[in-house]
C-alpha cells in the first residue's frame, strides 16, 4: 500500500485514463495512433496499435530513468522481444498471460486460468521464472476476501440474479439477458444489473430498468462483492469476474465474449463449476431462457456448484 504506482497506457479510443487518474494514480500516456498504421498490423498488435519495437522505445522514454522496482506487463501483443528491451530499465518483470503461445523474458509469470496442464509454460519461460498457475492465484480485490467471511449456504433457489458483462459489453448481452428474464416463469426474479461507464447501450438499459421495478441498475460500482453475495445466480462474461464469483460461491451462467475465455470456460463447465452457454455471437434470447428455466429446477446442482467454486478459489489470491 506504500508503493508508488504508475500506469503506462496508450490513448486508444475508449481508454480509462481519466478513471485511473481519478483514483489517484499517475498515468503516463503513449501517443495516439497514427492514421492508417493499425491496418498494417496483424493479430494482437492491432490491439497494441504499433509494432512491439516502437512501443518498447516509447515506453522506455516514458519511464524517464525512474527504474521501477516492478514492471507488470499485461498485453497479448507483448512477448520476450519487448520484455528484453525493457529489462535494463526495470528491476523485476512480472507478466500476466493466459495464452501460453509465445516466449517471455520475465521473473514472475501469472496465469490464473483453470488449466490442469501445469507444464504449459515450460517452453515459453525460463527455468528460473516463478510460475503462478491456476485460480488459487486469482487477482482479487480485498473486498472479496472480506465478504467471503459472510458467505451463506446457498440452497440453490433463484430469487435474485446478478447480471454483469464487463465494463463495455459491445454486443449488448446485458439487454438480451434482461429481455430473456421477462419470460413468464422468470419475471418474478429480482435482478441487479451492473454496467460500466463505457457501456455504449447504457441509455437503453437504463430505460428498460425504469420500466421493470424488479430490476436495479448500478453503474461503475465499488461494491461488487456486496452485490454478488446477496444474489443466488450470476449471468455474465467469462473474464476475470469468473474468479470473483467463484470466490464468493456464486453459481453462474457464462457467455464468453473473447476467444481466450473459451478454453477455461468450457473446462470449468465440463468439470461442474459453472454453466457455459457458448460465445456471445452464438447466443440468442431463447437459449438464455431455456438455460435459466432449466436451472430453476436444479437447486441441488447450483448448491453443489457453489461449494465446489469456493474450494477452487479460496479468496486469498
Amino acid at each position: 500500500k506504500d508503493a508508488e504506482i504508475i500506469f503506462l497506457t496508450r490513448n486508444h479510443i475508449g481508454n480509462l485514463n481519466q478513471l485511473i487518474s481519478s483514483k489517484g494514480y499517475e498515468v503516463r500516456s503513449l501517443p495516439l495512433l497514427v492514421d492508417g498504421l493499425q491496418s498494417k498490423l496483424s493479430g494482437y498488435e492491432q490491439w497494441l496499435g504499433v509494432e512491439q519495437e516502437v512501443d518498447a522505445k516509447q515506453s522506455i522514454a516514458l519511464l524517464d530513468g525512474t527504474e521501477p522496482d516492478l514492471l507488470i506487463v499485461d498485453h497479448y501483443a507483448l512477448d520476450k522481444g519487448w520484455e528484453s528491451r525493457l529489462r535494463p530499465y526495470v528491476k523485476t518483470i512480472f507478466v500476466v498471460d493466459d495464452l501460453a503461445n509465445r516466449k517471455h523474458d520475465c521473473d514472475w509469470l501469472l496465469d490464473q486460468n483453470y488449466n490442469l496442464d501445469i507444464t504449459r509454460y515450460d517452453r515459453w519461460a525460463t527455468a528460473d521464472t516463478v510460475k503462478l498457475l491456476g485460480p488459487q492465484y486469482s487477482l482479487l480485490r480485498d473486498e472479496f476476501t472480506r465478504w467471503r467471511a459472510h458467505i451463506r449456504y446457498r440452497k440453490g433457489r433463484i430469487n435474485r440474479i446478478f447480471l454483469f458483462f464487463g465494463g463495455s459489453d459491445p454486443d449488448n448481452l446485458t439487454l438480451l439477458v434482461l429481455r430473456a428474464l421477462q419470460h413468464p416463469q422468470l419475471c418474478h426474479i429480482a435482478v441487479d444489473v451492473v454496467i460500466g461507464i463505457g457501456n455504449p447501450y447504457g441509455n437503453d438499459i437504463q430505460n428498460f430498468v425504469a420500466e421493470h421495478p424488479n430490476t436495479k441498475l448500478y453503474v461503475q460500482v465499488e461494491n461488487m462483492a456486496e452485490l454478488m453475495i446477496n444474489t443466488d445466480l450470476a449471468v455474465g462474461a467469462g473474464g476475470s469476474t469468473t474468479w470473483e464469483r467463484m470466490a464468493l460461491g456464486l453459481p453462474s451462467v457464462v457467455v464468453t465474449i473473447a476467444e481466450n475465455q473459451i478454453p477455461f470456460a468450457r473446462a470449468l463447465s465440463e468439470d461442474g463449476y459453472l454453466t457455459w452457454l457458448g460465445s456471445g455471437q452464438d447466443i440468442d434470447q431463447p437459449r438464455v431462457e431455456n438455460s435459466l428455466l432449466g436451472l430453476i429446477n436444479q437447486p441441488k446442482k447450483l448448491s453443489a456448484q457453489s461449494l465446489k467454486c469456493q474450494e477452487l478459489v479460496d479468496g486469498h489470491g
